[in-house]
C-alpha cells in the first residue's frame, strides 16, 4: 500500500533564495526519506537545509522533520573537509565558502546518527551573464516575462532560474481626512498616509531551461512566468529581479523529473513517478532514500527590470468604489459622533474632506467609502518602500 508523505517544510527551497515550491512524494508507508538542499556558490553564505519526509496526515509540521543534529562540512577531491556548518535549526545549516578552483571537484559531506552522507564531487560551473529580461503582452490577456541568455563557451546549457517580484499599488480613494474610533474626533494627515503600498512575491516553481536540442548556445526571449494583464502587479511599476544558474546535466535532469511529477500528480490517469534522488548518497546504509541535488558553481546571475504601467493596455480595474456616503446637495449632513462610530465600524472610512472653510474650519468628511478603497494595505499591501525603488511618482 502507498501513501503521500510531504517533505518537511512542506516547500523545497529553491536555489539561493527563500523562494520555495511545495513537494509531494509518493512514497511506501513505513519509509523514512532525507531531504537535502542547498548548493556551494563560491565566496557566499551558503545555506543547506536538512530535512525529512512526515505523513500528511499529521497536523502541522512536527519537529522531529527538522533535521538540526548533523555535521555538514564541504569537502573536495584533493581531500580537503572544511570546518563543520552552523546549525541555525529548523534544518538548515549555513556555512561560509571561499573561492572555489576551477580544477577541483567540491561537494558536501554530511554526518548524523553514525552514518555518512556524501553528494557527488564535481567542478564549479560559470553561469553567463543574462543578457536581458523583457515582457510581452500577449492575445489571450497574460502579459509574460522572458529571459536571454548565451554562453560563447559552450559549457553552460543547462540553467536554473528564480525571480522575485515587488510593485506598487495604490489606493483607489486616497484620504486626508481620518476616523478616530477612541474619541470619535476626525483629524487630518495631508501626507496621504495609505496612498501608496508595495507588494512581494517569490517564484515558488521550478523554473528550467535548456540550449541542448539548439543549433547555437543561446536561449532567446525564454518565458519564464506569466499573468493576468488585468492583475494588480501591472497597475503602477512592476519590478523583477531575476537569478540564473548554470546547472549540470544530471541537475537539470533531477529538477525536471521533479516538476514534472509535483505538476503532474493527483490525476488518475497520472504516469508512475519514476524515481527522483539525486546526487546525494547514504554510504554508510545504500539502502536508505535521499532527495536532493547539490551543485556546485563559480556564481550566479542577477539582472532586474523595471515594467511601468504604461507600457501595456489594461482596463480599468474595478474595486467597487462608489462614494457609500456624500454630503447633501447644497450644504453638508452633519452626523453624530455615534452615527460616525457606527460608519467606522461596519468598513467604512472617510474617503474626501469636506471644505473646512465651509463650516467654520471643523475637519468633516464630504463622503465615506470602503476601507479597501482607502488604505492600500487592504489590498494585501504594505507601506515598506523597497530600497532600490525608483524615485519619482509612477
Amino acid at each position: 500500500m502507498k501513501s503521500k508523505l510531504l517533505f518537511a517544510l512542506l516547500t523545497f527551497t529553491l536555489l539561493f533564495s527563500a523562494c520555495v515550491t511545495e513537494y509531494h512524494a509518493i512514497l511506501s508507508k513505513n519509509t523514512r526519506v532525507l531531504f537535502v538542499d542547498g548548493s556551494i556558490i563560491e565566496n557566499t553564505e551558503a545555506t543547506f537545509y536538512i530535512t525529512q519526509s512526515f505523513p500528511l496526515n499529521v497536523s502541522g509540521i512536527p519537529s522531529e522533520a527538522f533535521v538540526n543534529d548533523a555535521i555538514l562540512q564541504i569537502i573536495d577531491s584533493n581531500g580537503n573537509v572544511s570546518e563543520p556548518a552552523i546549525s541555525l535549526g529548523r534544518g538548515a545549516y549555513r556555512i561560509r565558502i571561499g573561492e572555489l578552483d576551477a580544477n577541483v571537484e567540491y561537494g558536501i559531506r554530511i554526518e548524523r546518527d553514525g552514518e555518512i552522507f556524501l553528494s557527488t564531487l564535481s567542478r564549479p560551473l560559470i553561469t553567463p551573464e543574462i543578457d536581458s529580461i523583457s515582457f510581452r503582452q500577449n492575445s489571450n490577456g497574460t502579459v509574460s516575462i522572458h529571459v536571454s541568455t548565451h554562453d560563447d563557451t559552450g559549457d553552460a546549457r543547462f540553467f536554473l532560474w528564480n525571480y522575485v517580484e515587488d510593485w506598487e499599488i495604490r489606493a483607489f480613494m486616497p484620504t486626508s481626512i481620518f476616523f478616530n474610533p477612541q474619541n470619535r474626533e476626525f483629524y487630518l494627515d495631508s501626507s496621504y498616509p495609505f496612498q501608496r503600498c508595495w507588494k512581494h512575491h517569490n517564484s515558488d516553481r521550478f523554473l528550467l531551461g535548456s540550449t541542448e536540442a539548439l543549433s547555437e548556445n543561446r536561449l532567446i526571449n525564454h518565458q519564464l512566468y506569466e499573468h493576468s494583464v488585468e492583475d494588480d502587479r501591472f497597475s503602477r511599476l512592476h519590478s523583477i529581479l531575476v537569478t540564473q544558474r548554470a546547472i549540470s546535466r544530471g541537475a537539470y535532469e533531477f529538477f525536471e523529473n521533479l516538476r514534472q511529477q509535483n505538476e503532474g500528480m493527483g490525476g488518475i490517469f497520472t504516469p508512475q513517478p519514476t524515481e527522483v534522488l539525486g546526487n546525494i548518497r547514504n554510504t554508510t546504509n545504500p539502502e536508505q532514500r535521499v532527495l536532493g541535488y547539490v551543485g556546485v558553481v563559480k556564481n550566479i546571475s542577477q539582472k532586474r527590470f523595471f515594467l511601468d504601467a504604461g507600457s501595456i493596455n489594461r482596463p480599468p480595474i474595478d474595486r467597487s468604489c462608489n462614494r457609500v456616503f456624500l454630503s447633501g446637495e447644497g450644504g453638508l449632513t452633519i452626523l453624530p459622533p455615534e452615527e460616525n462610530a457606527r460608519l467606522y465600524e461596519s468598513g467604512l472610512r472617510p474617503s474626501r474632506l469636506h471644505a473646512p472653510s465651509l463650516d467654520g474650519g471643523r475637519i468633516l468628511p464630504a463622503e465615506w467609502a470602503l476601507i479597501h478603497c482607502t488604505d492600500c494595505r487592504e489590498m494585501g499591501g504594505t507601506l515598506e518602500r523597497p530600497d532600490f525603488w525608483p524615485g519619482g511618482d509612477w
